[in-house]
């Protein structure tokens, strides 16, 4: 009698890829762009867009050059991705001071929007001043004021947001209708912090610090806090 052929044994289907490999291979992903966000950061800042490579970034991150095509698409695009980066490292140190400011409490009276424009400058010294990526940070801006590229348009939807809330608790703490005095003084009254920052080589070598550190950003609080509240005062009875 003729035997039965073999039934032919079907392939084993693939085995699910686990959770766990999953989700390495996404940490895995997450860790290499945030990589080259670090690396691009500090080569935009020495090399500016135009003079920045692809091949530069990679090495800096230390991964393959197709890493920024498969994670950003492009150089421009990795730029955008870095002043993103940069406008919710400021919006996570700033951002609670900022929202408190925006409160009902603090726009119920001159002396209450007064008090929280002090709180806002007190925190934003310390974060321009105290924290190490704040440096790395406004090199950064400072190249994307005088050479706007796409990336501008990403740190300008929070700067022009945080000063339009600045502008209400300046005109309240002024007791005068929110005008552009009001937007020239919010501009004036960060500049006394800003200048510590984009100017700090003067600053060291003139007052003969090495560093700012706790007790210098304590001096220059002072001084700064003394200034933003008579400036306050003076404009309020003007």
């Amino acid at each position: 009698m003729s035997k039965k052929p073999a039934r032919a044994r079907k392939p084993k289907a693939a085995a699910p890829r686990s959770g766990i490999a999953s989700r390495r291979a996404r940490d895995r992903g997450a860790d290499t762009r945030a990589h080259l966000i670090d690396a691009a950061l500090d080569v935009f800042n020495d090399l500016g867009f135009e003079g920045a490579s692809t091949r530069a970034i990679a090495k800096k991150a230390g991964v393959n050059l197709a890493a920024i095509v498969y994670h950003f698409g492009s150089k421009q695009a990795l730029h955008v991705a870095v002043a993103q980066y940069i406008t919710e490292g400021i919006a996570a140190n700033i951002g609670p001071a900022l929202a408190l400011a925006a409160k009902a409490d603090a726009l119920s009276s001159p002396d209450a929007a007064r008090e929280a424009i002090l709180r806002i400058l007190d925190v934003f010294i310390d974060v321009i001043l105290g924290k190490a990526e704040a440096a790395r940070w406004a090199r950064f801006i400072l190249r994307e004021q005088m050479h706007p590229t796409a990336a501008f348009d990403i740190l300008y939807q929070f700067i022009s947001g945080a000063s339009a809330m600045m502008a209400k608790v300046v005109a309240t703490a002024l007791d005068k209708p929110e005008s552009a005095e009001t937007r020239l003084h919010v501009f004036a009254l960060l500049g006394e912090v800003l200048y510590f920052r984009v100017a700090q080589p003067v600053v060291l070598r003139r007052m003969g610090w090495t560093t700012i550190d706790d007790a210098e950003r304590a001096a220059i609080k002072r001084v700064v806090m003394s200034h933003v509240a008579d400036i306050l005062l003076a404009e309020r009875n003007r």
